[in-house]
């Protein structure tokens, strides 16, 4: 028997692959990918067209609002931080929202295992006192908390702005902590007091840990909200300061003339941090919201 003979009876056969058959679309779900495609392109558009028109001048942009860019240039980045208090703000924004949700952090997840654990018959009223910061108007609190800052010496500056930001998320945050806690065995806790674990240690090793999942979610929708926020800036940073992000973008708007070249590029650079954090931690933001809604 020939050597190409045996290694044809030697060698074993390989299973042939069958590539799974692809099912076809029905017409229903062609018509629904047709409809979120058209969604999509409406909810963008706007993006597109400011993006299109950063790269423009304001003469072609005044003479033809709807063209398109005769070149892609980033002349209209570079003036727009030269000309612009656009880099003060930007840092600003970073400043108030990493501050605001760091302090979140390490405040509210502990007022809320202090509400359920250890607050007793009062704590009732205490976490109704904090739902009912949810049910009063931002437009109630404004001049007095301005008055109230300018007493101290507070106003327009950045801590009056994390300090108003985090009143007003503190309640959301207790609302979204006290239903998950419900939900953690107190067996737990129980097993940690008896191996000596005071009521700090437990909730820092035992108890946060557990808490990742609506952290995550919570993290998520306050650094949105305070990274696209306009209105409390608005109010408490006065024109001597450079504001956030969306005020700088405000302030290029005049009565008679506005740098819509600028606007358009400021518009774009203060969205690409938000995409990006959201992005980023979708499926976490996504995994929070669900355990939060099993847990409540």
């Amino acid at each position: 028997m020939s050597t190409e003979t045996e290694l044809l009876v030697t060698s074993p056969q390989r299973p042939v692959r069958r590539r799974p058959k692809r099912k076809k679309l029905t017409v229903g779900q062609i018509v629904v990918m047709v409809v979120l495609a058209v969604l999509v392109l409406i909810v963008a558009s706007p993006v597109i067209y400011a993006l299109l028109n950063s790269f423009r001048s304001y003469a072609e942009i005044t003479m033809d609002p709807m063209g398109l860019p005769t070149q892609f240039t980033l002349d209209n980045y570079i003036q727009l931080f030269q000309q612009t208090d656009y880099g003060e703000a930007l840092v600003n924004t970073l400043i108030i929202t990493v501050a605001t949700v760091v302090l979140l952090i390490a405040i509210v997840p502990m007022a809320a295992y202090g509400i359920e654990r250890v607050g007793g018959r009062t704590s009732r009223l205490v976490y109704i006192l904090f739902i009912a910061g949810l049910m009063i108007p931002f437009q109630v609190r404004m001049i007095p908390l301005v008055k109230g800052f300018d007493d101290v010496g507070l106003y327009s500056t950045l801590t009056s702005v994390v300090l108003v930001h985090l009143g007003g998320a503190a309640s959301f945050g207790i609302l979204l902590y006290c239903s998950f806690i419900k939900g953690i065995p107190i067996e737990v806790e129980e097993a940690a007091n008896m191996d000596g674990a005071g009521r700090l240690r437990t909730f820092w090793s035992i108890v946060f840990p557990m808490l990742l999942p609506v952290t995550s979610a919570f993290v998520i929708i306050q650094a949105l909200g305070l990274w696209n926020d306009f209105f409390i800036p608005l109010v408490f940073l006065d024109s001597s300061s450079a504001g956030t992000i969306n005020v700088a973008i405000n302030r290029m708007v005049g009565l008679l003339t506005s740098q819509w070249q600028l606007i358009y590029t400021g518009a774009i650079l203060a969205i690409i941090p938000s995409v990006a954090i959201f992005a980023a931690f979708q499926r976490y933001f996504i995994k929070g919201m669900s355990v939060g809604a099993v847990k409540g």
